[in-house]
C-alpha cells in the first residue's frame, strides 16, 4: 500500500476513519447517488 494511502487509513491521522467508510460504502452500493448517501455525509 503507498505511503499516503496507509495515512489516510491511520486512525490517528484521519479520526474520521469509520465515518469514511461508510460514505463510500453507501456510494457504492447505491451507484453514486449521492442524494441517498447525505446522511453518511453529514456525519462525516
Amino acid at each position: 500500500m503507498p505511503s499516503v494511502t496507509q495515512r489516510l487509513r491511520d486512525p490517528d491521522i484521519n479520526p474520521c476513519l469509520s465515518e469514511s467508510d461508510a460514505s463510500t460504502r453507501c456510494l457504492d452500493e447505491n451507484n453514486y447517488d449521492r442524494e441517498r448517501c447525505s446522511t453518511y455525509f453529514l456525519r462525516y
